[in-house]
């Protein structure tokens, strides 16, 4: 990326808040930079502002690319197999 397309920023944050966001972003293998742009990005394609929502709709992307995945005619045909759990 050339300086004449990039920005740099820069804000002030609680430090107790940055280190345990960085600790659980590092338990997933991601640095606090990676992860805060790969958001930004997701946040852009959806244009939806909440990671829960971003991943649900991630899950299930990749659940209508599985053709292995469990289906179920009706509601109660799954409620019967998780009671059987």
């Amino acid at each position: 990326m050339s300086k004449l397309n990039s920005v740099t920023c820069s804000f002030t944050m609680d430090r107790d808040i940055y280190n345990a966001y960085k600790s659980v972003v590092s338990a997933y293998g991601e640095n606090v930079k990676g992860n805060l742009v790969r958001y930004m990005k997701n946040v852009i394609k959806y244009e939806i502002p909440n990671a829960e929502t971003i991943e649900a709709i991630e899950d299930v992307r990749k659940l209508k690319e599985n053709p292995n995945k469990k289906t179920y005619s009706n509601f109660s045909d799954l409620m019967k197999e998780i009671d059987n759990e």
